[in-house]
């Protein structure tokens, strides 16, 4: 008796994961318009923490079930889609409206006032950081090949996203709010050491804590799901 199709095969999964991706990707670059400091000047960063971890943890799902190739692939999609959407609401910020509409307008303009130098800054940080992750995520499980386990996966999940995250946040920072007078704001390199350790601590924690409980079995699903299909 052969072995029922799933109802969601394994290239339904992959769209769905590219599709999130790029979806967290593109909403991380308008929540990062606000700054979060929870009341306190140890911890400083943008509301982009909030979700930033997805994009780990989502890479992370597709490098151990499509390989390397696979998920550079799609942080390369995520990133040209982020892009395309934060220069159309540029763009929009600079289009005229009705006076009776003013208030709305400057509010859009607020949220979307990300310039030509924090959108490059961005998208560098989301590329570099995210090939950092990926990589190491793929060498150390070529290495451990033939020690892969939960224990090991979490491990080399939470260290290729301590190390892709220090990466991510600190390009972006530097290269966004660095006080070298060419923006409007910029951040002392006080602040961006603060806003880099803590986004990175804070993302690593909450990511480790959801490894065992999204990451490996959604992984651990798609990896059955293909199997099936090949039986």
């Amino acid at each position: 008796m052969k072995n029922k199709k799933p109802l969601i095969g394994s290239n339904e999964y992959l769209i769905l994961l590219a599709v999130t991706l790029a979806v967290i990707s593109t909403t991380m670059n308008i929540f990062c318009m606000k700054s979060l400091s929870f009341g306190t000047p140890i911890i400083l960063c943008d509301a982009g923490l909030i979700i930033s971890w997805g994009v780990f943890l989502i890479s992370n799902v597709i490098t151990e079930v499509w390989e390397e190739r696979t998920a550079l692939q799609i942080v390369v999609f995520s990133a040209i889609v982020t892009f395309f959407i934060m220069v159309i609401a540029r763009i929009i910020v600079y289009i005229p409206t009705l006076p009776e509409y003013y208030d709305q307008a400057d509010a859009f303009s607020r949220i979307f006032s990300n310039g030509p130098r924090t959108i490059i800054s961005s998208i560098t940080a989301f590329l570099v950081g995210n090939y950092v992750n990926v990589h190491i995520i793929q060498k150390i499980k070529d290495a451990l090949a033939k020690r892969d386990n939960r224990i090991f996966f979490f491990l080399r999940a939470a260290f290729s996203t301590l190390i892709g995250q220090l990466v991510d946040n600190a390009l972006f920072m530097f290269m966004a709010f660095a006080p070298i007078g060419i923006s409007v704001y910029e951040m002392s390199v006080l602040d961006i050491i603060t806003a880099v350790l803590s986004g990175t601590v804070i993302e690593l924690v909450v990511e480790s804590c959801l490894v065992p409980f999204i990451t490996i079995p959604l992984t651990g699903h798609i990896q059955k799901v293909i199997a099936r299909e090949q039986a």
